[in-house]
C-alpha cells in the first residue's frame, strides 16, 4: 500500500512542479494526471494481490462484496486543490473487508506527510523529517475546525477557528493527529468515511454529544 501511493506521489509532484511554472492549467492535463496516478497505484497493488478487488473513487457503479478484500483508492484528492497549485491534496489506499476499512494510507507528497492506519495496531504519521509519530489524541481544546467549502459561509460566518483546506481526507487524518478540534463534511463518499473513522478510532478519538451514527456517515 505505501509502495502503491507513493509511486503515485512521485508522479504527482512531477506534474505539481510543471504547474507551478507553466500557465497550463487544463481539465485534460489535470485527467491525464489522475489517470496515471489511478494506473499506477493499480499496477502496484495488482502485483502484491492479485486476487483482491479494486474501486476507485470515480467507480459509482461498483459494488464490493462482502467477504472478500477490496481496494479503494483515491489517485488525487482534492482536485481543485491540485490545479490551484494549493499543497493541500493527497493519494490514499484503503483496504476494505466485510463493509469495514481494515488498513488505509495517505501520502500528501507536497507536504511530505505519509499518515497511515490499521487495525490491532494504531495510527501514525511520517513527517518530513522521516519521524514515526504514534497519533494519539488526548486534548481538543483551541484547536481548529475544518468545513467542507459548501458549507463554510452557512456555518459560523466569520469564525477564525473554522477552515476549509478543501481535501476530505487530509481532514481526517489533522482530526486524527489532533490539528483539527472537528470536521463537518456533507456529502462524502462512504469509503473515505470508513476510512476516516479507522484513523479516528485508532488515535482513541471519542466523539461527544450526538456527533456518531448517522451523521458520521453523512459528513
Amino acid at each position: 500500500m505505501l509502495d502503491s501511493v507513493r509511486s503515485a506521489s512521485r508522479q504527482l509532484m512531477r506534474d505539481f512542479n510543471e504547474l507551478q511554472i507553466s500557465n497550463v492549467k487544463s481539465a485534460d492535463f489535470i485527467n491525464k494526471t489522475y489517470s496515471k496516478s489511478k494506473q499506477t497505484i493499480y499496477d502496484c497493488l495488482h502485483d502484491y494481490k492479485r486476487d483482491y478487488g479494486f474501486i476507485s473513487e470515480d467507480d459509482t457503479d461498483q459494488e464490493i462484496k462482502d467477504n472478500g478484500y477490496t481496494w479503494f483508492i483515491t489517485p488525487i484528492e482534492s482536485r481543485e486543490n491540485f490545479s490551484s497549485c494549493m499543497v493541500y491534496f493527497a493519494v490514499s489506499v484503503c483496504l476494505i473487508h466485510k463493509n469495514k476499512v481494515v488498513a488505509a494510507v495517505i501520502d500528501a507528497p507536497a507536504l511530505r506527510e505519509t499518515f497511515w492506519a490499521e487495525e490491532k495496531k494504531g495510527a501514525f504519521l511520517e513527517d518530513f523529517r522521516s519521524r514515526h509519530i504514534k497519533m494519539r489524541v488526548k486534548s481538543r481544546e483551541g484547536g481548529l475546525i475544518d468545513v467542507s467549502g459548501n458549507l463554510l459561509n452557512k456555518l459560523l460566518p466569520g469564525n477564525s477557528n473554522v477552515r476549509s483546506i478543501g481535501s476530505t481526507i487530509l481532514g481526517f487524518a489533522y482530526l486524527a493527529a489532533g490539528r483539527h478540534s472537528g470536521i463537518v463534511y456533507s456529502r462524502v463518499n462512504k469509503y473515505k468515511t470508513l476510512l476516516g473513522r479507522l484513523f479516528c478510532k485508532k488515535s482513541f478519538w471519542k466523539a461527544k454529544g450526538k456527533t456518531t451514527g448517522k451523521s458520521l456517515r453523512e459528513i
